[in-house]
């Protein structure tokens, strides 16, 4: 009975969209680290929330050539900020919480892009 339900548990796994912290296996580091750092170097207005230590992202979507980003910081409450979206190609970032249908262009520390690329590009 046990193995049935760890296999039936797995199926349901599989099949779930997985969001996932841009800065869960070290802030910083790693290909996602530095998108963290790109959106905490913007001029997202998050800072109005929390500082930027504290801006944390997960990633909801990524198909290779877009990643949909939601902000939020930890509180007992509802901590989330908003949404933006990069484009990979065009090392472009957008705030897309008002409305994804017209897109506010953020500007942000370029390196951060040049890094994110090189990162994927090593992979």
């Amino acid at each position: 009975m046990r193995h049935l339900s760890l296999a039936g548990l797995g199926l349901l796994l599989v099949g779930t969209p997985l969001s996932v912290p841009a800065d869960e296996s070290a802030p910083g580091q790693g290909c996602y680290g530095y998108l963290t750092e790109m959106v905490r170097s913007s001029d997202y207005p998050y800072r109005d929330f929390t500082t930027p230590d504290k801006l944390k992202l997960l990633i909801d979507q990524d198909d290779g050539e877009q990643l949909s980003l939601q902000l939020f910081y930890e509180t007992s409450g509802s901590g989330i900020i908003g949404w933006v979206r990069y484009d990979v190609a065009q090392q472009a970032l957008w705030n897309v919480t008002i409305d994804p249908e017209e897109p506010q262009a953020l500007t942000f520390e370029r390196r951060f892009a040049r890094a994110y690329a090189s990162c994927l590009d090593a992979r």
